[in-house]
């Protein structure tokens, strides 16, 4: 059962993280779409476009944002309408983490400011030495944009050493539901 619309006050924070994004899921979801663009399936090629390899499709994307609206009404209301700006690109490894926040309530209507954002592992280094290293630090995804812009953050992994990683937005929008 959805919520209702007595259960949101503006302000309200809701997220959703999606950490299982591989090749494979990508290419899967190219073939069932019928977007089989070789800069999501294939590496070799999304390398000669300039990519330094494959990114996921927008609408992937999109489509966990559709997925959160959905669970938020299921038989309580209907989504009316989703908008958002794809910004960023999202890469196999990365978490994509869905965040909406209700910015008003007008009547039956809640509406949302949505914004999702990617998380991009880029390596692990403990006492100054590198302990692990991911594809973003082996395949130079980190731009000098990046780290001007300050996306690249760090925090403490228990037992393992320090964790740097990239923390951008992907799609910025807005998303109304009506329930009934």
């Amino acid at each position: 059962m959805g919520k209702t619309i007595s259960d949101f006050k503006e302000g309200d924070k809701i997220s959703s993280e999606f950490d299982g994004l591989t090749r494979e899921l990508i290419v899967q979801y190219g073939n069932s779409s019928g977007d089989t663009n070789p800069i999501h399936m294939r590496d070799e090629i999304a390398e000669k476009m300039g990519l330094k390899g494959v990114i996921a499709h927008g609408l992937f994307s999109l489509g966990f944002i559709v997925k959160l609206l959905d669970e938020l009404v299921k038989d309580t209301g209907r989504i009316v309408k989703t908008f958002g700006e794809m910004r960023g690109q999202v890469r196999p490894g990365d978490k994509l983490i869905t965040e909406l926040t209700v910015n008003s309530i007008e009547g039956d209507m809640v509406n949302f400011d949505v914004l999702q954002k990617t998380i991009t592992k880029i390596k692990i280094e403990k006492d100054g030495n590198l302990i692990e290293s991911f594809e973003a630090e082996e395949k130079g995804w980190i731009s000098e944009k990046d780290i001007n812009l300050n996306l690249i953050k760090t925090r403490e992994i228990e037992g393992k050493g320090i964790l740097s990683y990239r923390e951008r937005p992907c799609i910025l929008g807005s998303a109304s539901l009506q329930f009934y």
